[in-house]
């Protein structure tokens, strides 16, 4: 079955009747088992740790297949992380890649490999990487799982100061966003561009790149915040005071109208502040 049309991750309870719904309408094994895993991600998620290992042991019960043995593992692993047992659910996730593999279950492999590749050195996400597109070369079906890869690592290429390496990552999570029709993700993807390319002094594609995501977004773009933002900083970096400070200043009102504060976000305040001219540049 699939699951991702049932979750949404800023709703767990209607998340939670949606499983909840398909697991009494399940009839087949590994439906049941896959709704009961399912279940027991969304206890983990609410803290209730007793719940999902009594969910899943629900699920072995049943007489898992392969295929879903591979993903109680998985959910072991993600409960196991979220109750702070790190050591336990990387050696989980290892487990369920590679029992999903020998199933067949790419799906499955690919969800633990993003898991995997969360808080590793860059040189082991860049082989997880390399992995996942292994697995998705012949099945395209499944490339939008690479997106969290791509994202993920180049984050951590970005933090480690390799910022050549974080930048291919950014462009092949764009380039896949787009081929997949998910402008959200590729206009988050381009604004990582954008900032990568400046943190690189390359001010003049940064402000085309910038220019692209304005375009794109419209005037009433949701993240419109965050480019405002950045070219204030890209006019900060390039000695533009005054059109740092128009730009921080829109960037702050959007932020407002999105509930955002000051009290909610303090650094990403002073910092708009500071390239309003409102505070001192402590850079």
């Amino acid at each position: 079955m699939k699951i991702d049309p049932l979750w949404d991750f800023d709703d767990l309870t209607a998340t939670k009747a949606r499983f909840e719904a398909a697991l009494a309408a399940a009839s087949a094994p590994e439906d049941q088992i896959t709704c009961l895993s399912q279940l027991a991600r969304i206890a983990g998620l609410d803290q209730d740790f007793t719940l999902g290992e009594t969910l899943l042991d629900q699920a072995r019960a049943i007489g898992p297949s392969p295929a879903t043995q591979a993903r109680i593992t998985l959910e072991t692993a993600r409960l196991a992380h979220a109750e702070g047992r790190a050591a336990t659910a990387a050696t989980l996730y290892h487990q369920a890649a590679t029992q999903a593999r020998n199933a067949g279950a790419l799906d499955v492999a690919l969800e633990a490999l993003n898991e995997q590749a969360k808080g590793v050195p860059t040189a082991v996400a860049l082989a997880i990487v390399d992995q996942g597109e292994t697995l998705t070369r012949n099945t395209p079906a499944l490339r939008h799982h690479l997106g969290p890869l791509y994202q993920q690592t180049g984050r951590s290429l970005f933090e480690e100061g390799d910022l050549s390496g974080a930048l291919e990552m950014f462009q092949r999570d764009h380039a896949l966003r787009r081929s997949l029709g998910q402008a959200a993700e590729r206009h988050a993807a381009g604004l990582h561009i954008a900032r990568t390319l400046r943190m690189l002094g390359r001010f003049a594609e940064t402000s085309d790149q910038l220019q692209n995501l304005v375009v794109e977004l419209g005037p009433h773009g949701r993240g419109l915040g965050e480019v405002f933002e950045e070219r204030a900083e890209l006019a900060h970096a390039t000695g533009k005071p005054d059109e740092a400070r128009q730009y921080a200043l829109d960037a702050r009102a959007r932020f407002e109208k999105r509930g955002m504060s000051a009290d909610t976000h303090p650094s990403r305040f002073m910092r708009l502040a500071m390239l309003a001219g409102e505070a001192p540049n402590e850079t």
